[in-house]
């Protein structure tokens, strides 16, 4: 007789008199809640492992003697318990009475211990611990020990599902208490205020600050912030106000994980700095204008300038704002000169990833961080850019014995993790990536199947790597040879399953960002880490939908779905948008700006990104917008850009809209409605939709082509003519999401990329050869190289993240690191303000001086916090592949303010005039 698998095995007990049927392996008081039955839990968390602490899910079982924690206790077949009786009632009451001795009394009040409380009829026989100490040091929460009974659930949040362990229990008897290392406050601990501990704690001893409003409804929709794609469930109280936010269990990219900027950085939704009413420019001031006056205004200039325009999409927005608008661009306005924020941290991977494998997007799914032997994390600072990512990458190396690779100028979080931790001067990436390979290579690590059946043009490849051996890479890149071999024996044989390269902006944003990419897809196909799990190549994609806006269609060389501008493409979206597209590659981001400062562009459309923060060199890029005839901006906040602007329309959050986003492993995921729009803000798609009706009016064309009357029919639209998104709809999406490809409706998704072949056939190796360190070397006027990027607490360019209260506090004012050696030369002490300056700007931040920066580097995040950010700094030189420019490397010198600078002669702000108002 066989058994069925354990997993789809079913086992039928009896709670308290009522058969109840659970899946194999679950746990008594799984088949209590399941059954509708209930026992105090209050050290069990619906979503983690029993602790076993509280000892209040006590249940008696016949045939087995006391009473054993439900939490604890497995179930079988056959199984009778009960919940309550005499003497269990007795017991348990006991223990809540001594638990509630614990807390203070009157302390938080609906918690899940007062509420289990006046269940049980319990009144408090027990005095209070005296002395308990509040913890008030952080924005996000505070820690009121008073009210604490030590159930562990903060502890095993913190430790075990976002693996950081910044608290623990402390001290014994009496004296136990959560803290964190050597009981300093939060604020100053590793706590990053990621909430976990908050969201599971059962007596609101941790508790969110303000406090929220009691809770009309939860809405379940996608974080709004990075690539990830975390769930989040929005709770609005009955003002229609956000407050708390709580994190998904089943979402399967963030799996009941959040961080700091998903859980308490929501708060700008509501922000009174929020655009309300469409703007129009009148006699160079922006004042208040109706939506006809506004998009008429819009319609009339746009049609008008036809010919010489470009569009800017956003990577904030959803894949319906993102279709429809390059929909308008290309069908109506007769370009395809759309492009989007891509074209600024990814687009080098894209590129080569297209040329090499067939598609620009992630090979692999998240799952295979978690299976991975080996994980060699490049240019990325995951812990702050992508937390969620980072906390899975320490659960795979604390649970399953991952090894990682940091590869990194700047000393990252995750080193304190890393078996090797490389770390290039700035610009010698190719080197260092060569250089591994040399050593695959030379010591036959290469997987030979791999490359004879699935592969080409190795022999040429295999040819380019002479010089690059691991001693002269060492004198190119500064890592030491030995750790060079290291690296590359681990990354091309891990000790289980395979390896997942994972890289970030700190590659691709240079001159050589796409040879870093070539390079870095030679290695996975040398070695055969492509297509079977735990293993892959992961660009980790930067904002919330850079994914699905390229996806979409919003880049200038690809039609939706990345179907290139032939006739035969061309051709089905004529016939499905009945219109004529054009079919020259329009411009890129980069090259509008360009243009436009060469008075070659007359007119652009914006919507939801800020190219006067974004843009490199930020005075030249004002110079081009100052050159436009007209300028048209669609976002939620006025920013540096809708000061340029000629009519600033308001679009809604991702809070107040339908629609779906793609994640960095392609996944697809519904965004719902949660609050009605602030002020008369609009989806963008809508005001898109609206605008292209107009023109087309005036254009004598129809208007049907952009008469959707929901979200969900824009997709279905996309989906129709898209074949990787053909099998996807809105129906489909209301569980965990789905992973293009999936062409058919019956088709589950596709999880991993390349398991059996390439859409290009055998993938090309290219050849890639190191080029100069740096588009700009440092000399004696500017002898420090600038290294950019983001941080915990902010978002890019920090347009939202300050204005959410949180974060706002917890990073005020502008980091500038430095390494303790070039503070000392310069005079500067940690804390203190700093000027940099380079060769088109400066700026002034807080000095922090660290040796996480090597010796001759400096590091300054993206974001404008106060009056300066890193772009009024950075270089507009290009890659000559991709056209991202070079953010991470130019030459800069520090200065104490007000101190003797020989240098300082005629310098400029980086900053220029605004139009008008």
């Amino acid at each position: 007789m066989t058994t069925a698998p354990e997993a789809t095995r079913t086992l039928a007990l009896t709670i308290d008199g009522a058969r109840v049927e659970v899946p194999a392996g679950a746990t008594v008081l799984d088949a209590i809640l399941a059954g509708g039955s209930h026992v105090p839990h209050l050290c069990k968390d619906d979503d983690q492992e029993p602790l076993g602490a509280c000892r209040t899910c006590l249940v008696e079982v016949e045939g087995v003697r006391g009473f054993p924690a439900s939490c604890y206790l497995a179930a079988t077949d056959g199984m009778a318990v009960r919940t309550r009786g005499e003497a269990l009632d007795r017991v348990r009451t006991n223990v809540l009475d001594l638990t509630l001795g614990m807390v203070e009394p009157g302390g938080r009040g609906a918690s899940a211990l007062a509420g289990e409380a006046e269940r049980y009829g319990v009144g408090g026989r027990f005095a209070a611990r005296a002395e308990r100490h509040l913890d008030d040091s952080t924005p996000a929460f505070s820690l009121n020990l008073a009210d604490c009974i030590l159930c562990g659930r903060c502890v095993q949040g913190c430790q075990d599902v976002q693996h950081i362990g910044a608290i623990a229990v402390l001290g014994g008897g009496e004296a136990a208490h959560i803290g964190t290392h050597l009981d300093e406050p939060l604020v100053d601990s590793i706590c990053t205020s990621c909430g976990t501990c908050v969201s599971v704690c059962p007596t609101q001893a941790l508790s969110p600050k303000p406090e929220p409003a009691p809770v009309a409804q939860e809405v379940s929709t996608t974080c709004g912030y990075c690539g990830v794609g975390c769930g989040v469930g929005l709770q609005i109280d009955a003002d229609g106000r956000l407050g708390w936010v709580e994190d998904r269990p089943d979402n399967p990219s963030s799996q009941g994980m959040l961080c700091v900027k998903g859980r308490f950085g929501l708060t700008f939704v509501q922000h009174e700095d929020r655009l309300t009413t469409p703007l129009i420019r009148r006699n160079g001031v922006l004042e208040e204008a109706t939506w006809d006056e506004a998009l008429d205004l819009v319609a009339d200039k746009l049609v008008e300038h036809r010919g010489s325009f470009a569009a800017l999409a956003s990577a904030k927005a959803t894949n319906e704002d993102a279709y429809v608008l390059q929909k308008f661009v290309r069908g109506l306005m007769g370009t395809n000169s759309i492009d989007h924020c891509t074209r600024l941290c990814h687009s080098p991977s894209v590129e080569a990833m297209l040329m090499q494998l067939g598609s620009g997007a992630t090979s692999n799914s998240y799952e295979d961080y978690d299976n991975a032997g080996c994980l060699m994390v490049v240019g990325s600072d995951t812990s702050s850019n992508h937390p969620v990512i980072a906390s899975r990458l320490r659960r795979a190396i604390d649970e399953r014995g991952a090894q990682l690779i940091v590869v990194n100028p700047k000393r990252i979080e995750l080193c304190d993790y890393a078996t090797y931790f490389l770390q290039p001067q700035p610009g010698t990436d190719v080197a260092l990536f060569n250089g591994l390979a040399k050593v695959v290579l030379d010591e036959a690590l290469v997987d030979e199947a791999f490359v004879r059946d699935r592969t080409r043009d190795f022999e040429a490849f295999a040819a380019s790597l002479e010089e690059y051996t691991p001693e002269r890479v060492e004198e190119i890149t500064g890592v030491p040879a030995d750790d060079i071999r290291g690296a590359a024996r681990l990354y091309a044989r891990p000790p289980f399953s395979g390896s997942c390269v994972l890289w970030g902006m700190g590659v691709t944003q240079h001159t050589c960002g796409t040879d870093n990419a070539h390079a870095l897809v030679n290695l996975a196909l040398m070695t055969g880490q492509m297509g079977k799990p735990g293993s892959g190549v992961s660009p980790l994609r930067g904002q919330n939908n850079v994914q699905g806006c390229g996806d979409a269609g919003c880049i200038p060389d690809n039609l939706p779905g990345y179907q290139g501008l032939g006739d035969t493409n061309r051709a089905k979206f004529e016939a499905g948008w009945g219109v004529e597209l054009p079919s020259e590659q329009g411009l890129r981001a980069t090259e509008m700006f360009e243009l436009a400062a060469e008075g070659g562009l007359r007119a652009m459309y914006v919507t939801g990104e800020n190219p006067l923060l974004s843009e490199p060199y930020i005075a030249h890029a004002e110079e081009a917008i100052e050159r436009l005839d007209f300028l048209v901006v669609q976002d939620i906040f006025p920013n540096e850009t809708t000061a340029h602007a000629d009519v600033v329309l308001p679009a809604t959050s991702f809070a107040e809209k339908d629609g779906t986003f793609t994640n960095s492993e392609r996944r697809v995921q519904r965004v719902r409605k949660a609050i009605a729009p602030v002020g008369q803000s609009r989806p963008d798609w809508e005001i898109t939709a609206d605008l292209a009706r107009r023109v087309a009016k005036r254009l004598e064309l129809s208007q049907s082509q952009f008469a959707w009357t929901d979200a969900s029919e824009v997709f279905d639209e996309m989906a129709s003519l898209t074949p990787i998104l053909g099998g996807i709809s809105y129906g489909r999406l209301e569980g965990a999401g789905i992973q293009w490809p999936c062409p058919t409706p019956d088709h589950p998704g596709t999880p991993r990329l390349y398991g059996e072949t390439f859409s290009v056939g055998r993938a090309p190796f290219v050849a890639v050869e190191q080029g100069p360190p740096a588009a700009e070397l440092p000399n004696r006027r500017f002898p420090l190289i600038l290294n950019t990027g983001r941080v915990l607490y902010h978002w890019h360019g920090g347009t939202i993240t300050t204005r959410a209260r949180v974060l706002n506090e917890r990073m005020p004012e502008l980091p500038v690191a430095i390494h303790p050696r070039d503070a000392a030369k310069a005079d500067i002490e940690d804390g203190g303000d700093v000027e940099v300056l380079s060769r088109r700007g400066q700026l002034t931040g807080k000095a922090v001086v660290t040796d996480a920066v090597q010796p001759g580097s400096i590091f300054v995040p993206f974001a404008r916090l106060g009056e300066f950010s890193a772009n009024y700094l950075t270089n507009a030189v290009y890659d000559p592949k991709s056209r991202i420019p070079e953010y991470k490397v130019c030459a800069v010198r520090i200065a104490k303010p007000g101190a003797p600078d020989t240098w300082r002669r005629g310098r400029g702000s980086g900053r220029g005039g605004r139009r008008g108002g």
